[in-house]
């Protein structure tokens, strides 16, 4: 299995691997923050963030399985450095 950097910068690193992505992102930074999405599964396997779905807002630590419906707004807030695998339908 390759893993490829696909993208790097100020937010984080972007990884593409055999059928998902691994993103980095630092303390502060956000990743989604839109509602042009497939329907995505999500598997924060470090550090703890602030989620967003349409109007509610959480906050999760590692390990945790988040969801994310298709063309539905969503957002992720790091609130420490984290780490999370992206799985798209």
């Amino acid at each position: 299995m390759d893993i490829k950097l696909i993208k790097e910068e100020k937010e984080g690193k972007n990884y593409q691997a055999d059928g998902f992505k691994i993103y980095y992102r630092h303390k502060g930074m956000i990743a989604g923050d839109n509602s042009e999405n497939v329907e995505e599964f999500i598997y924060l396997i470090v550090g703890s963030a602030e989620i967003t779905l349409r109007d509610s807002t959480w906050t999760v630590e590692a390990p945790v399985k988040i969801e994310f419906p298709a063309k539905t707004f969503h957002r992720i807030k790091a609130l420490t450095d984290i780490v999370f695998i992206l799985f798209e339908k």
